[in-house]
Protein backbone atom coordinates (compact mmCIF):
# COMPACT_ATOMS: atom_id res chain seq x y z
CA UNK A 1 0.00 0.00 0.00
CA UNK A 2 1.46 3.03 -1.01
CA UNK A 3 0.51 5.31 2.04
CA UNK A 4 1.36 8.71 0.48
CA UNK A 5 -1.54 8.20 -2.29
CA UNK A 6 -4.53 7.25 -0.26
CA UNK A 7 -5.97 10.45 0.99
CA UNK A 8 -5.91 11.49 -1.98
CA UNK A 9 -7.65 8.37 -3.25
CA UNK A 10 -10.39 8.58 -0.94
CA UNK A 11 -11.20 12.54 -1.75
CA UNK A 12 -11.39 11.60 -5.43
CA UNK A 13 -13.20 8.47 -4.98
CA UNK A 14 -15.82 10.55 -2.75
CA UNK A 15 -16.00 13.55 -4.58
CA UNK A 16 -17.37 11.41 -7.25
CA UNK A 17 -19.55 9.83 -5.57
CA UNK A 18 -21.35 13.00 -4.04
CA UNK A 19 -21.32 14.02 -7.96
CA UNK A 20 -18.90 16.75 -7.15
CA UNK A 21 -18.09 17.02 -10.76
CA UNK A 22 -16.90 20.67 -11.63
CA UNK A 23 -13.01 21.70 -9.92
CA UNK A 24 -11.21 25.05 -10.54
CA UNK A 25 -8.17 24.49 -9.51
CA UNK A 26 -4.88 26.94 -9.09
CA UNK A 27 -1.37 26.06 -9.41
CA UNK A 28 0.88 25.36 -6.54
CA UNK A 29 3.47 22.64 -5.40
CA UNK A 30 1.72 20.91 -2.62
CA UNK A 31 -1.57 19.71 -4.69
CA UNK A 32 -0.02 19.05 -8.11
CA UNK A 33 -0.52 14.99 -7.24
CA UNK A 34 -4.64 15.91 -7.14
CA UNK A 35 -4.63 18.13 -10.21
CA UNK A 36 -2.62 15.65 -11.76
CA UNK A 37 -5.29 12.50 -10.95
CA UNK A 38 -8.18 15.05 -11.56
CA UNK A 39 -7.14 16.23 -14.76
CA UNK A 40 -6.67 13.05 -16.37
CA UNK A 41 -9.93 12.07 -15.34
CA UNK A 42 -13.25 11.92 -17.57
CA UNK A 43 -15.66 12.51 -14.40
CA UNK A 44 -14.09 15.61 -13.68
CA UNK A 45 -14.18 19.09 -15.48
CA UNK A 46 -11.31 21.38 -14.49
CA UNK A 47 -10.95 25.53 -14.50
CA UNK A 48 -7.36 26.77 -14.00
CA UNK A 49 -7.32 30.03 -12.05
CA UNK A 50 -4.18 31.12 -11.15
CA UNK A 51 -5.35 33.76 -8.76
CA UNK A 52 -6.88 31.79 -5.19
CA UNK A 53 -8.81 34.62 -4.77
CA UNK A 54 -10.43 34.99 -8.60
CA UNK A 55 -10.60 31.42 -8.21
CA UNK A 56 -13.12 31.53 -5.29
CA UNK A 57 -14.97 33.94 -6.68
CA UNK A 58 -15.15 31.89 -9.85
CA UNK A 59 -16.42 28.89 -8.45
CA UNK A 60 -19.17 30.90 -6.71
CA UNK A 61 -20.69 32.19 -9.53
CA UNK A 62 -20.10 28.78 -11.62
CA UNK A 63 -21.90 27.26 -8.60
CA UNK A 64 -24.70 29.94 -8.80
CA UNK A 65 -25.55 29.23 -12.38
CA UNK A 66 -25.16 25.82 -12.68
CA UNK A 67 -26.79 24.57 -9.10
CA UNK A 68 -23.96 22.16 -8.53
CA UNK A 69 -21.52 21.93 -5.73
CA UNK A 70 -18.09 23.10 -7.16
CA UNK A 71 -14.96 22.31 -5.45
CA UNK A 72 -11.62 24.56 -5.51
CA UNK A 73 -8.24 23.42 -4.63
CA UNK A 74 -5.09 24.78 -4.10
CA UNK A 75 -1.15 24.92 -2.45
CA UNK A 76 -0.54 25.43 1.21
CA UNK A 77 0.52 28.62 3.46
CA UNK A 78 -1.13 31.80 2.13
CA UNK A 79 -2.96 30.61 -1.39
CA UNK A 80 -5.53 29.17 1.05
CA UNK A 81 -5.67 32.80 2.62
CA UNK A 82 -6.38 33.98 -0.31
CA UNK A 83 -9.49 32.10 -0.34
CA UNK A 84 -11.21 33.71 2.69
CA UNK A 85 -13.42 36.41 0.91
CA UNK A 86 -14.74 34.35 -1.82
CA UNK A 87 -15.77 31.61 0.74
CA UNK A 88 -17.06 34.29 3.23
CA UNK A 89 -19.13 35.35 0.19
CA UNK A 90 -20.47 32.24 -0.19
CA UNK A 91 -21.17 31.28 3.22
CA UNK A 92 -23.63 33.86 3.67
CA UNK A 93 -25.30 33.51 0.51
CA UNK A 94 -25.66 29.61 0.99
CA UNK A 95 -23.40 27.96 -1.66
CA UNK A 96 -22.19 24.89 -1.84
CA UNK A 97 -18.38 25.19 -2.31
CA UNK A 98 -15.95 22.51 -1.44
CA UNK A 99 -12.54 24.30 -0.22
CA UNK A 100 -9.92 21.52 -0.51
CA UNK A 101 -6.11 22.96 0.74
CA UNK A 102 -3.04 20.77 0.83
CA UNK A 103 -0.64 21.12 3.52
CA UNK A 104 2.67 20.22 4.63
CA UNK A 105 3.75 17.31 7.35
CA UNK A 106 1.06 18.27 10.48
CA UNK A 107 4.33 17.95 12.66
CA UNK A 108 5.97 20.90 11.25
CA UNK A 109 3.66 23.48 12.56
CA UNK A 110 5.76 26.65 14.45
CA UNK A 111 9.20 24.57 13.28
CA UNK A 112 10.27 27.03 10.72
CA UNK A 113 8.59 24.86 8.11
CA UNK A 114 8.30 27.07 4.85
CA UNK A 115 4.42 27.33 3.56
CA UNK A 116 3.46 25.57 6.89
CA UNK A 117 0.37 27.82 8.67
CA UNK A 118 -2.47 26.81 10.79
CA UNK A 119 -4.53 25.87 7.83
CA UNK A 120 -6.91 23.33 9.73
CA UNK A 121 -9.22 26.51 11.58
CA UNK A 122 -8.66 29.45 8.82
CA UNK A 123 -12.31 28.92 7.64
CA UNK A 124 -13.75 27.86 11.04
CA UNK A 125 -16.50 30.73 10.67
CA UNK A 126 -17.48 30.56 7.44
CA UNK A 127 -18.00 26.99 6.78
CA UNK A 128 -20.43 24.66 7.63
CA UNK A 129 -18.19 21.86 8.43
CA UNK A 130 -14.19 21.58 8.36
CA UNK A 131 -11.87 18.53 8.52
CA UNK A 132 -8.45 17.50 7.95
CA UNK A 133 -7.55 13.94 7.05
CA UNK A 134 -5.18 12.34 8.64
CA UNK A 135 -1.45 11.24 7.60
CA UNK A 136 -2.35 7.37 6.30
CA UNK A 137 -0.77 4.85 7.85
CA UNK A 138 -2.93 2.13 8.55
CA UNK A 139 -6.47 0.62 8.12
CA UNK A 140 -7.96 2.77 10.62
CA UNK A 141 -6.51 5.77 9.49
CA UNK A 142 -8.15 4.94 5.83
CA UNK A 143 -11.58 4.57 7.75
CA UNK A 144 -11.04 7.67 9.61
CA UNK A 145 -10.50 9.61 6.15
CA UNK A 146 -13.43 8.28 4.96
CA UNK A 147 -15.73 8.85 7.46
CA UNK A 148 -14.51 12.56 7.85
CA UNK A 149 -14.59 13.22 3.82
CA UNK A 150 -18.33 12.03 4.30
CA UNK A 151 -19.33 14.42 7.09
CA UNK A 152 -17.74 16.99 5.31
CA UNK A 153 -19.72 16.51 1.67
CA UNK A 154 -22.84 15.42 3.18
CA UNK A 155 -23.37 18.88 4.92
CA UNK A 156 -23.18 20.45 1.17
CA UNK A 157 -26.59 18.46 0.62
CA UNK A 158 -28.13 19.04 3.53
CA UNK A 159 -30.60 21.67 4.05
CA UNK A 160 -29.24 25.78 4.38
CA UNK A 161 -26.08 24.52 2.48
CA UNK A 162 -22.94 26.27 2.09
CA UNK A 163 -19.29 25.90 1.66
CA UNK A 164 -17.60 22.78 3.46
CA UNK A 165 -13.45 22.72 4.50
CA UNK A 166 -11.18 19.52 3.73
CA UNK A 167 -7.35 20.00 4.81
CA UNK A 168 -5.48 17.35 3.22
CA UNK A 169 -1.73 16.90 4.67
CA UNK A 170 0.95 15.64 2.21
CA UNK A 171 4.32 14.15 3.25
CA UNK A 172 7.20 13.02 1.48
CA UNK A 173 9.29 13.74 -1.66
CA UNK A 174 7.05 15.11 -4.46
CA UNK A 175 8.45 13.87 -7.06
CA UNK A 176 7.55 10.12 -5.42
CA UNK A 177 3.61 11.01 -5.38
CA UNK A 178 3.32 9.68 -9.36
CA UNK A 179 4.55 6.40 -8.48
CA UNK A 180 2.91 3.42 -7.16
CA UNK A 181 -0.67 2.33 -6.99
CA UNK A 182 -3.30 2.03 -4.36
CA UNK A 183 -4.35 -1.77 -3.84
CA UNK A 184 -7.54 -1.97 -5.38
CA UNK A 185 -8.99 -3.99 -1.77
CA UNK A 186 -9.04 -0.05 -0.38
CA UNK A 187 -10.26 1.35 -3.20
CA UNK A 188 -13.27 -0.82 -3.43
CA UNK A 189 -13.76 -0.04 0.82
CA UNK A 190 -14.43 3.71 0.16
CA UNK A 191 -18.00 4.37 0.41
CA UNK A 192 -20.32 7.23 0.25
CA UNK A 193 -22.70 7.28 3.21
CA UNK A 194 -26.06 8.20 2.46
CA UNK A 195 -28.02 10.97 3.94
CA UNK A 196 -31.69 10.84 4.36
CA UNK A 197 -34.38 13.90 5.80
CA UNK A 198 -37.71 14.53 6.11
CA UNK A 199 -38.67 15.60 2.47
CA UNK A 200 -37.44 12.77 0.55
CA UNK A 201 -39.78 10.06 -0.94
CA UNK A 202 -37.74 8.48 -3.09
CA UNK A 203 -35.38 7.70 -0.42
CA UNK A 204 -37.36 6.44 1.97
CA UNK A 205 -39.18 4.08 -0.52
CA UNK A 206 -35.82 2.93 -1.28
CA UNK A 207 -34.89 2.47 2.01
CA UNK A 208 -37.84 0.47 2.94
CA UNK A 209 -37.37 -1.49 -0.07
CA UNK A 210 -33.90 -2.49 1.64
CA UNK A 211 -35.69 -3.65 4.94
CA UNK A 212 -38.60 -6.19 2.93
CA UNK A 213 -35.68 -8.18 1.84
CA UNK A 214 -33.70 -8.39 5.58
CA UNK A 215 -34.73 -11.55 7.82
CA UNK A 216 -32.21 -10.39 10.13
CA UNK A 217 -33.15 -6.68 11.57
CA UNK A 218 -30.82 -5.59 14.66
CA UNK A 219 -32.42 -2.70 16.73
CA UNK A 220 -29.85 -1.05 19.03
CA UNK A 221 -30.83 1.68 21.07
CA UNK A 222 -28.09 3.50 23.18
CA UNK A 223 -28.99 5.91 26.44
CA UNK A 224 -32.15 7.82 25.94
CA UNK A 225 -34.03 9.59 28.81
CA UNK A 226 -36.26 11.61 26.44
CA UNK A 227 -38.30 8.73 25.00
CA UNK A 228 -42.19 10.36 24.26
CA UNK A 229 -45.10 7.81 24.25
CA UNK A 230 -45.46 8.45 20.49
CA UNK A 231 -41.75 7.26 19.65
CA UNK A 232 -42.34 4.05 22.20
CA UNK A 233 -45.39 3.57 20.55
CA UNK A 234 -43.49 3.94 17.11
CA UNK A 235 -40.74 1.78 17.58
CA UNK A 236 -43.23 -1.05 19.72
CA UNK A 237 -44.75 -0.98 16.48
CA UNK A 238 -42.13 -1.61 14.38
CA UNK A 239 -40.66 -4.26 16.59
CA UNK A 240 -44.18 -6.01 15.97
CA UNK A 241 -44.03 -6.15 12.47
CA UNK A 242 -40.31 -7.03 11.47
CA UNK A 243 -40.17 -9.28 15.03
CA UNK A 244 -36.65 -7.99 15.64
CA UNK A 245 -34.32 -8.19 18.59
CA UNK A 246 -33.87 -4.96 20.65
CA UNK A 247 -30.66 -4.63 21.88
CA UNK A 248 -31.03 -2.49 25.25
CA UNK A 249 -30.00 -1.59 28.89
CA UNK A 250 -31.41 -0.30 31.43
CA UNK A 251 -29.77 3.21 30.37
CA UNK A 252 -32.22 2.66 27.25
CA UNK A 253 -35.21 3.38 29.15
CA UNK A 254 -36.85 1.19 26.66
CA UNK A 255 -38.99 -1.86 27.62
CA UNK A 256 -40.58 -4.21 25.01
CA UNK A 257 -41.70 -8.17 24.65
CA UNK A 258 -38.97 -7.64 21.71
CA UNK A 259 -35.98 -6.62 23.95
CA UNK A 260 -33.20 -8.71 25.10
CA UNK A 261 -31.27 -6.89 28.01
CA UNK A 262 -27.75 -6.38 26.54
CA UNK A 263 -25.39 -6.79 29.58
CA UNK A 264 -25.56 -10.89 29.88
CA UNK A 265 -25.40 -11.50 26.58
CA UNK A 266 -22.61 -9.39 25.16
CA UNK A 267 -20.22 -9.76 27.84
CA UNK A 268 -21.00 -13.60 27.37
CA UNK A 269 -20.09 -13.82 23.68
CA UNK A 270 -16.75 -12.86 21.78
CA UNK A 271 -15.65 -11.34 18.39
CA UNK A 272 -16.10 -15.35 17.24
CA UNK A 273 -18.95 -16.66 18.79
CA UNK A 274 -20.98 -13.08 17.82
CA UNK A 275 -20.93 -14.62 14.27
CA UNK A 276 -23.28 -16.53 14.30
CA UNK A 277 -25.77 -13.63 16.15
CA UNK A 278 -24.89 -11.34 13.10
CA UNK A 279 -27.55 -8.95 11.51
CA UNK A 280 -28.02 -8.35 8.03
CA UNK A 281 -28.81 -4.90 9.06
CA UNK A 282 -28.28 -3.13 12.47
CA UNK A 283 -30.48 0.45 12.87
CA UNK A 284 -29.43 1.69 16.09
CA UNK A 285 -30.37 5.59 18.05
CA UNK A 286 -29.42 7.00 21.17
CA UNK A 287 -26.39 7.87 23.17
CA UNK A 288 -23.16 6.03 24.10
CA UNK A 289 -23.95 2.35 23.83
CA UNK A 290 -21.98 -0.36 25.91
CA UNK A 291 -18.49 -0.43 24.79
CA UNK A 292 -18.82 -4.28 24.73
CA UNK A 293 -21.34 -4.38 22.02
CA UNK A 294 -19.36 -1.87 20.08
CA UNK A 295 -16.78 -4.11 20.17
CA UNK A 296 -18.13 -7.23 19.34
CA UNK A 297 -19.94 -5.46 16.10
CA UNK A 298 -17.14 -2.81 14.71
CA UNK A 299 -15.40 -3.90 11.45
CA UNK A 300 -17.80 -6.50 10.91
CA UNK A 301 -19.23 -5.12 7.71
CA UNK A 302 -23.05 -5.40 8.56
CA UNK A 303 -25.05 -2.33 7.01
CA UNK A 304 -25.68 0.42 9.48
CA UNK A 305 -28.55 2.64 10.12
CA UNK A 306 -27.92 5.39 12.26
CA UNK A 307 -30.93 7.65 13.27
CA UNK A 308 -29.66 11.18 14.57
CA UNK A 309 -32.22 14.09 15.23
CA UNK A 310 -29.34 16.92 15.24
CA UNK A 311 -27.72 15.08 11.83
CA UNK A 312 -24.37 14.67 13.17
CA UNK A 313 -22.72 11.45 12.06
CA UNK A 314 -21.97 8.96 14.28
CA UNK A 315 -20.66 5.59 12.90
CA UNK A 316 -19.63 3.27 16.53
CA UNK A 317 -19.55 0.11 14.29
CA UNK A 318 -17.20 1.65 11.27
CA UNK A 319 -20.21 0.20 8.96
CA UNK A 320 -22.62 2.60 8.76
CA UNK A 321 -24.77 2.99 5.20
CA UNK A 322 -26.96 5.85 6.14
CA UNK A 323 -27.86 8.68 8.25
CA UNK A 324 -30.79 9.29 8.94
CA UNK A 325 -31.79 13.59 9.85
CA UNK A 326 -35.39 12.59 11.40
CA UNK A 327 -36.78 12.67 14.99
CA UNK A 328 -37.56 8.55 16.17
CA UNK A 329 -41.13 8.85 15.74
CA UNK A 330 -41.28 10.07 12.02
CA UNK A 331 -38.31 7.54 10.90
CA UNK A 332 -40.46 4.84 12.44
CA UNK A 333 -43.99 6.11 11.69
CA UNK A 334 -42.31 6.63 7.93
CA UNK A 335 -40.82 2.62 7.94
CA UNK A 336 -43.57 1.15 9.28
CA UNK A 337 -46.01 2.24 7.23
CA UNK A 338 -44.13 1.17 4.30
CA UNK A 339 -43.53 -2.09 5.67
CA UNK A 340 -46.85 -2.98 7.74
CA UNK A 341 -48.88 -5.61 5.25
CA UNK A 342 -45.40 -6.18 3.57
CA UNK A 343 -43.05 -7.43 4.94
CA UNK A 344 -42.80 -11.17 5.94
CA UNK A 345 -41.43 -12.03 9.81
CA UNK A 346 -40.53 -15.23 11.36
CA UNK A 347 -39.26 -14.15 14.24
CA UNK A 348 -36.57 -16.99 13.76
CA UNK A 349 -33.69 -14.06 14.33
CA UNK A 350 -35.32 -12.32 17.72
CA UNK A 351 -35.86 -16.38 18.73
CA UNK A 352 -31.99 -16.94 18.61
CA UNK A 353 -31.30 -14.29 20.83
CA UNK A 354 -34.13 -14.50 23.15
CA UNK A 355 -33.02 -18.52 23.33
CA UNK A 356 -29.32 -17.63 24.02
CA UNK A 357 -29.82 -15.18 26.47
CA UNK A 358 -31.85 -17.32 28.61
CA UNK A 359 -28.93 -20.06 28.81
CA UNK A 360 -26.46 -17.64 30.52
CA UNK A 361 -25.90 -18.59 33.79
CA UNK A 362 -24.26 -16.72 36.93
CA UNK A 363 -22.35 -18.48 39.60
CA UNK A 364 -23.30 -18.24 43.22
CA UNK A 365 -22.12 -15.06 45.00
CA UNK A 366 -20.74 -13.68 47.67
CA UNK A 367 -20.57 -10.78 49.38
CA UNK A 368 -19.49 -7.58 46.65
CA UNK A 369 -20.42 -5.60 44.56
CA UNK A 370 -22.70 -7.69 42.41
CA UNK A 371 -24.38 -9.08 44.72
CA UNK A 372 -25.35 -5.68 46.45
CA UNK A 373 -25.95 -4.58 42.98
CA UNK A 374 -28.25 -7.63 42.42
CA UNK A 375 -30.14 -7.50 45.27
CA UNK A 376 -30.92 -3.84 45.52
CA UNK A 377 -32.00 -4.12 41.93
CA UNK A 378 -35.02 -6.36 43.13
CA UNK A 379 -36.23 -3.87 45.51
CA UNK A 380 -36.26 -0.66 44.12
CA UNK A 381 -39.88 0.78 44.21
CA UNK A 382 -41.99 1.29 41.06
CA UNK A 383 -41.53 5.49 39.74
CA UNK A 384 -38.30 5.77 41.20
CA UNK A 385 -35.20 7.99 39.36
CA UNK A 386 -32.10 5.71 39.61
CA UNK A 387 -28.62 7.41 39.27
CA UNK A 388 -25.50 4.85 38.43
CA UNK A 389 -22.05 6.51 38.80
CA UNK A 390 -19.75 4.96 36.40
CA UNK A 391 -17.84 2.74 35.85
CA UNK A 392 -18.86 -0.33 38.34
CA UNK A 393 -22.24 1.00 39.09
CA UNK A 394 -22.98 1.41 35.59
CA UNK A 395 -22.06 -1.57 34.17
CA UNK A 396 -23.29 -4.49 36.76
CA UNK A 397 -26.55 -2.77 37.19
CA UNK A 398 -26.95 -3.77 33.40
CA UNK A 399 -26.79 -7.47 34.11
CA UNK A 400 -30.10 -7.02 36.21
CA UNK A 401 -33.27 -5.54 34.74
CA UNK A 402 -35.00 -3.08 36.55
CA UNK A 403 -38.89 -1.95 36.37
CA UNK A 404 -40.13 -0.07 33.43
CA UNK A 405 -41.47 2.49 35.76
CA UNK A 406 -37.76 3.66 36.50
CA UNK A 407 -35.42 6.14 35.00
CA UNK A 408 -32.13 4.97 35.15
CA UNK A 409 -29.30 7.78 34.12
CA UNK A 410 -25.94 8.22 34.02
CA UNK A 411 -23.38 10.65 32.48
CA UNK A 412 -21.67 7.68 30.91
CA UNK A 413 -20.62 10.04 27.39
CA UNK A 414 -18.11 11.85 28.91
CA UNK A 415 -17.75 9.25 31.59
CA UNK A 416 -15.53 11.09 34.14
CA UNK A 417 -15.52 10.08 37.53
CA UNK A 418 -15.93 13.71 39.39
CA UNK A 419 -19.45 14.27 38.22
CA UNK A 420 -21.88 11.31 39.36
CA UNK A 421 -22.69 13.07 42.86
CA UNK A 422 -23.80 16.52 41.49
CA UNK A 423 -25.47 15.51 38.91
CA UNK A 424 -27.18 13.35 41.20
CA UNK A 425 -28.47 15.91 43.63
CA UNK A 426 -30.08 18.14 40.68
CA UNK A 427 -32.16 15.51 39.47
CA UNK A 428 -33.05 14.56 42.80
CA UNK A 429 -34.16 17.81 43.45
CA UNK A 430 -35.84 18.48 40.34
CA UNK A 431 -37.95 15.45 41.07
CA UNK A 432 -40.94 14.20 44.17
CA UNK A 433 -40.44 10.98 43.48
CA UNK A 434 -38.02 8.91 45.44
CA UNK A 435 -34.10 9.18 43.85
CA UNK A 436 -31.86 6.74 44.32
CA UNK A 437 -28.20 6.87 43.30
CA UNK A 438 -25.45 3.61 43.39
CA UNK A 439 -21.62 4.62 43.90
CA UNK A 440 -18.56 3.54 44.46
CA UNK A 441 -15.85 4.71 46.98
CA UNK A 442 -13.43 6.69 44.71
CA UNK A 443 -16.25 8.54 42.81
CA UNK A 444 -17.64 9.92 46.25
CA UNK A 445 -15.07 10.27 47.80
CA UNK A 446 -13.63 12.11 44.74
CA UNK A 447 -16.91 14.41 44.62
CA UNK A 448 -17.96 14.33 48.42
CA UNK A 449 -18.61 18.23 48.49
CA UNK A 450 -21.39 17.95 46.66
CA UNK A 451 -23.41 16.01 49.45
CA UNK A 452 -23.33 19.39 51.42
CA UNK A 453 -25.27 20.91 48.49
CA UNK A 454 -27.73 22.88 50.58
CA UNK A 455 -30.87 22.07 48.14
CA UNK A 456 -31.35 18.26 49.17
CA UNK A 457 -34.66 16.65 49.61
CA UNK A 458 -35.81 13.93 51.80
CA UNK A 459 -36.54 11.63 48.69
CA UNK A 460 -32.87 11.49 48.11
CA UNK A 461 -31.35 7.87 48.69
CA UNK A 462 -27.54 6.68 48.20
CA UNK A 463 -26.13 3.54 48.31
CA UNK A 464 -22.24 3.86 48.51
CA UNK A 465 -20.26 0.54 47.82
CA UNK A 466 -17.22 1.18 49.77
CA UNK A 467 -14.69 -1.58 49.02
CA UNK A 468 -11.49 0.39 49.77
CA UNK A 469 -10.47 1.34 46.41
CA UNK A 470 -10.56 0.56 43.02
CA UNK A 471 -12.05 -3.11 41.97
CA UNK A 472 -12.13 -1.85 38.41
CA UNK A 473 -8.45 -2.82 38.19
CA UNK A 474 -8.80 -5.81 39.78
CA UNK A 475 -10.89 -6.80 36.62
CA UNK A 476 -8.15 -7.07 34.18
CA UNK A 477 -6.46 -10.47 33.91
CA UNK A 478 -3.24 -10.25 34.32
CA UNK A 479 -3.65 -7.07 37.26
CA UNK A 480 -2.59 -9.93 40.22
CA UNK A 481 1.01 -9.28 37.90
CA UNK A 482 0.90 -5.96 39.25
CA UNK A 483 2.70 -5.38 42.88
CA UNK A 484 1.19 -2.02 43.27
CA UNK A 485 -2.63 -2.28 42.59
CA UNK A 486 -3.75 -1.56 45.85
CA UNK A 487 -1.04 1.29 46.71
CA UNK A 488 -1.56 3.44 44.02
CA UNK A 489 -3.45 1.99 40.64
CA UNK A 490 -6.36 0.45 42.61
CA UNK A 491 -5.84 3.76 45.57
CA UNK A 492 -6.54 1.59 47.99
CA UNK A 493 -7.57 3.48 51.20
CA UNK A 494 -9.49 2.94 54.80
CA UNK A 495 -11.75 5.64 54.59
CA UNK A 496 -15.24 5.89 55.53
CA UNK A 497 -18.17 8.07 54.69
CA UNK A 498 -20.07 8.01 58.11
CA UNK A 499 -18.80 11.04 59.71
CA UNK A 500 -19.36 13.30 56.91
CA UNK A 501 -22.66 11.87 56.39
CA UNK A 502 -24.20 12.28 59.71
CA UNK A 503 -22.70 16.17 59.75
CA UNK A 504 -24.65 16.97 56.83
CA UNK A 505 -28.34 15.46 58.98
CA UNK A 506 -28.07 12.52 56.39
CA UNK A 507 -29.51 9.30 58.51
CA UNK A 508 -26.59 7.33 57.55
CA UNK A 509 -26.76 3.18 57.67
CA UNK A 510 -24.12 0.73 56.95
CA UNK A 511 -23.38 -3.37 56.03
CA UNK A 512 -20.66 -5.41 56.83
CA UNK A 513 -22.17 -8.75 55.36
CA UNK A 514 -24.92 -10.33 53.74
CA UNK A 515 -27.08 -10.58 57.00
CA UNK A 516 -26.82 -7.12 57.44
CA UNK A 517 -27.39 -5.83 54.30
CA UNK A 518 -30.32 -8.16 53.17
CA UNK A 519 -32.01 -6.52 56.89
CA UNK A 520 -31.04 -2.79 56.07
CA UNK A 521 -31.81 -2.54 52.25
CA UNK A 522 -35.20 -3.56 52.85
CA UNK A 523 -35.29 -0.22 55.27
CA UNK A 524 -33.56 1.69 52.73
CA UNK A 525 -35.92 1.70 50.07
CA UNK A 526 -39.08 2.80 52.24
CA UNK A 527 -40.47 5.81 51.61
CA UNK A 528 -41.03 7.49 55.13
CA UNK A 529 -37.88 9.00 56.22
CA UNK A 530 -37.91 12.32 57.45
CA UNK A 531 -34.48 13.02 55.64
CA UNK A 532 -32.02 12.12 53.01
CA UNK A 533 -30.52 8.82 53.52
CA UNK A 534 -26.83 7.63 53.10
CA UNK A 535 -26.19 3.44 53.36
CA UNK A 536 -22.77 2.58 53.29
CA UNK A 537 -21.97 -0.92 52.42
CA UNK A 538 -18.54 -2.29 52.76
CA UNK A 539 -17.19 -5.16 50.76
CA UNK A 540 -13.74 -5.89 49.11
CA UNK A 541 -11.83 -4.54 46.30
CA UNK A 542 -9.43 -7.66 45.13
CA UNK A 543 -12.68 -10.03 45.94
CA UNK A 544 -14.78 -7.98 43.98
CA UNK A 545 -12.82 -7.93 41.08
CA UNK A 546 -11.84 -11.43 41.17
CA UNK A 547 -15.56 -12.43 41.25
CA UNK A 548 -16.10 -10.16 38.45
CA UNK A 549 -13.68 -12.36 36.44
CA UNK A 550 -15.12 -15.65 37.58
CA UNK A 551 -18.65 -14.08 36.40
CA UNK A 552 -17.84 -13.15 32.84
CA UNK A 553 -16.12 -16.91 32.71
CA UNK A 554 -18.94 -18.12 33.82
CA UNK A 555 -21.39 -16.54 31.21
CA UNK A 556 -19.40 -17.24 28.51
CA UNK A 557 -18.80 -20.85 29.65
CA UNK A 558 -22.80 -21.31 30.05
CA UNK A 559 -23.50 -20.89 26.74
CA UNK A 560 -20.70 -22.14 25.02
CA UNK A 561 -22.69 -25.42 24.64
CA UNK A 562 -24.92 -23.81 22.69
CA UNK A 563 -22.81 -22.27 19.91
CA UNK A 564 -21.77 -23.84 16.91
CA UNK A 565 -19.15 -21.25 16.07
CA UNK A 566 -16.96 -21.88 19.05
CA UNK A 567 -13.16 -20.83 19.00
Amino acid sequence: MNNKYIGNTILIKLLKLYKIKKLVLSSGARNVPFVFNVENDSDFECFSVIDERNAAFFALGLSQQSNEPVAIACTSGTAASNYITGITEAYYSHVPIVVLTFDRNPYMYNQLETQKIDQESIFDSITKKNVTLPVVKDEEDIWYCNRIINEALMEIYKPGCGPVHINIPLVGNMNNLFNGSVEENIINAIKKIDYISYNESEKWEKAANVLLKKEKILLIIGQENTLSENQIGAIKKFAEITKCPILTDNLSNFKSQNNILAGPIIKALNRQTIDELLPEIIISFGNNMQERIKELLRDKNVEHWYISEDGELRDCFKSLSILFETTIDFFFEKINNALNGKYNANGKYFDKWANLSKKIKMPEMPFSNFYVTREFSNLIPDNSLLHLAILNATRQMQFFPVNETIKVYSNVNAFGIDGCLPTFMGQAYATENLAFLIIGDLSFFYGMNALAIKHIKNNIRILMINNGGGAEFHIQPDSNNIPTIDKHIGAAHNRRAEAWAKSLGYKYISANNKEEFNTKIKDFVKKDYDSPVFFEVFTNMKLDGEFCLSVYREMEKSISPFLENRK
